[in-house]
């Protein structure tokens, strides 16, 4: 890049309650470090990112780049796959779970310098009736530990999480879905469903640690119903990601899942990227290579 470039950052000015606003500065003297000038954008909702990304993509802008958490980093998604525009991430939120996954650290002067300096790499993403998620899409246990995250305003960083996982398994929640994965119908009862495409979530925890962003599949990860007191000894392993080491969690591939509940059974909300975005029925599909994402040049092949 030129050492004048400009580059869009979109963010969300009400994002954790404004807090995203103090890395602005910060932001803008790392970009000038690197020959860069942030051009800080601010949207009004997801749906608003989205446009403003698809319209910088529309005019040629090589690097757009997102500012807050997995949420933003979905709804820039959303507006450059398919296009020519990569994806540029510095971390804004709590979790900031995908970009952990690429290689992209958390220090804004670290992920300036690779918006400068670093490489594209194509990866998949995750359609869920037309809506684009680039991590996972959840629902069952997850889903209430990310409830209970989103509601922890005095606790901070990844420990909201930990506070999560503690509260759902105080009241865990069964749910009853009807699964169609590449065309096989089954029926499940469990705990929680996951559908993975980066396989990080709620702060660092594997939902699975086998997940690849660029092999063209959905990791489909199910843990069964369990004697209620094992419960909170099997989400260890199931969120180390030792899933080969318990039967009561399933581990599968796909590039289509169709998820319904079982009849009589409540409608189940769905999480993308830690969000509420739909409940069911729903279908999942993979979109692979749709999208470029400015990562570090020694991980431009291989996330970890």
């Amino acid at each position: 890049m030129s050492t004048t470039s400009s580059v869009p950052v979109i963010l969300n000015p009400s994002a954790r309650n404004g807090a995203v606003l103090e890395r602005v500065e910060t932001l803008r003297t790392a970009f000038d470090a690197n020959g860069l000038s942030a051009e800080v954008v601010e949207s009004t909702s997801e749906a608003h990112a989205t446009e403003l990304a698809a319209g910088f993509a529309a005019d040629g802008v090589p690097v757009v780049v997102s500012l807050g958490g997995d949420g933003m980093v979905r709804a820039v998604a959303a507006g450059l796959a398919g296009t020519e525009s990569a994806l540029g991430i510095v971390a804004g939120g709590r979790g900031n779970d995908f970009i952990g996954k690429l290689g992209i650290p958390k220090d804004i002067a670290e992920a300036a310098a690779i918006i400068a300096n670093g490489q594209d790499r194509t990866i998949d993403v995750l359609d869920l009736d037309g809506r684009i998620c680039v991590g996972n899409v959840s629902m069952g246990l997850d889903s209430a530990v990310q409830h209970y995250a989103d509601s922890a305003q005095r606790i901070k960083g990844h420990w909201v999480y930990t506070y999560g996982v503690a509260r759902a398994i105080l009241q865990p929640c069964r749910i009853n879905l009807v699964l169609t994965i590449d065309g096989e119908r089954t029926e499940f009862r469990g705990y929680s469903a996951g559908f993975a495409n980066s396989g990080r979530y709620g702060g660092g925890l594997k939902l699975s640690p086998e997940a690849e962003v660029d092999d063209g599949l959905i990791d489909v990860v199910l843990l069964r119903d369990v004697f209620l007191p094992k419960l909170g000894l099997e989400l260890v392993p199931f969120n180390l990601g030792k899933h080969n080491l318990h039967p009561d969690i399933g581990f599968s591939h796909a590039r289509e899942v169709h998820i319904d509940t079982a009849e009589g059974a409540e409608r189940v909300e769905i999480f993308a990227d830690g969000d509420a975005v739909a409940h069911t029925p729903a279908t999942l599909r993979i979109r692979p290579g749709v999208l470029k994402v400015r990562v570090p040049a020694q991980g431009a092949h291989r996330a970890k």
